[in-house]
Parts: structure tokens; C-alpha cells; sequence
């Protein structure tokens, strides 16, 4: 019983923190992420890098993404479409939004999209304002999103960053920082010491705690 309630008690520490008003982008399957607030997203052209929220700091926040899925081409030949990359800028605070983008289901679809790309982003079933456009690529196979995003921004572009302030406590998509290292030693510590039951017991438990 002491080494559970020890457990537990190190547990809490480590992934309980203050509650911190931020903003939550619920992503649709097929959408991948290229770069955030001027960071890499860790883009996958494989398109295993879905992540279907991803969590922003109150107020402006800038993302670049794309459609990328499998699509019929002609008769029963299928083929991988990606769309052009799509600039959103927009603006919201302790809030969940949800980024909404037409069906794909065929290349021919996908070219007239990239003619005249369109997305929303809701709230609560509402379209928010936002400033969108096309990022150039140009006939770069392996373009570096950050680079054409950072230059984007030297412009007068309608999505640009340039003439407004940089978002406040922007981090890496892809990294999880802890807040409390020695609780995360802790944790790690007693976690080893249990049995396989508390374990199992505690990740379904974290998993259900964890956001």
C-alpha cells in the first residue's frame, strides 16, 4: 500500500500543472502540418505525422499545412495527392477550434483545390476570421517549409507575420518539455518498482488524465 500511494503521489506531481488558458486546433485525417509559428511541425511527406490536435498559446498563431492523401486518378489506378501548402493566420484565445477542409477523394479534385484552395477554422460550429493564402514552393523537391515561411513573412502578404508581433511562449510541435524533473525522475523511479498491474493501472490512468 505505501509503495502505491507513493506511486500515485509521484505520479501527480509529475503530470499535474496550473491550469494555462490555451488553444486547441483539432486536425481532420489527410491534413499535415509543415510548420507552426515559424517552427518545423516535423513533417512527414509519408504522412505518418498526423496528429489530430494540435495545442497553441493564446492569441495569434500562424500554421502551414497541406492535403495529403491517396486518391483515384483514372478507372481504378489510385495515386498520392498533396495539396499546395496553405498559410493560416488567426487569432483566439482558451478556446478548442476545428480546422474543416473539403473531401478528396480524386486527382482531378485536387488540382481544381489547388486553383482555388479554401478551409475553415470553427468554434463551436463557427467559422472564425481567418487570413489565408498559398506558400510558394516553386519545383524544390525537398522544400524547407520553415525557410519559405520565414521569407512569407519578410512580405506584405495577407497571412504574413510581418507587421504583427511574434506569438509569446511559442514552442517545438514536437517537443515535451517537463515542468518538474525530479518528480519525473521520481515517477520513473517507483513506476519500475511496481507490479505489472499498478503499472497498467497508472498508464490508463495517465492516458485518461494527461490533457
Amino acid at each position: 500500500m505505501k509503495l502505491k500511494n507513493l506511486f500515485l503521489s509521484s505520479a501527480l506531481l509529475a503530470f499535474t500543472t496550473p491550469s494555462i488558458a490555451q488553444v486547441n486546433l483539432e486536425l481532420p485525417k489527410g491534413v499535415h502540418l509543415l510548420v507552426v509559428n515559424e517552427q518545423d511541425a516535423g513533417y512527414s511527406s509519408l504522412g505518418f505525422n498526423h496528429q489530430p490536435v494540435l495545442t497553441l498559446p493564446d492569441g495569434q498563431n500562424q500554421v502551414v499545412f497541406r492535403i495529403g492523401k491517396i486518391v483515384m486518378e483514372s478507372g481504378s489506378l489510385k495515386t498520392k495527392y498533396d495539396s499546395v501548402p496553405l498559410v493560416a493566420l488567426f487569432d483566439a484565445k482558451n478556446t478548442t477550434l476545428t480546422l474543416e477542409v473539403p473531401k478528396i477523394n480524386t486527382l482531378a479534385q485536387g488540382q481544381a483545390y489547388d486553383q482555388s484552395p479554401h478551409f475553415s477554422i470553427l468554434e463551436q460550429g463557427h467559422p472564425i476570421e481567418v487570413k489565408s493564402d498559398k506558400l510558394a514552393v516553386g519545383f524544390t523537391l525537398s522544400p524547407d517549409f520553415v525557410d519559405l515561411t520565414e521569407k512569407y513573412n519578410r512580405t506584405e502578404r495577407i497571412a504574413s507575420l510581418k507587421h504583427t508581433a511574434k506569438p509569446a511562449n511559442t514552442t517545438n510541435p514536437k517537443e515535451n518539455v517537463s515542468s518538474n524533473p525530479e518528480a519525473e525522475k521520481m515517477l520513473q523511479y517507483w513506476f519500475k518498482q511496481a507490479t505489472p498491474e499498478t503499472q497498467k493501472a497508472f498508464l490508463s490512468w495517465a492516458v485518461q488524465n494527461m490533457n
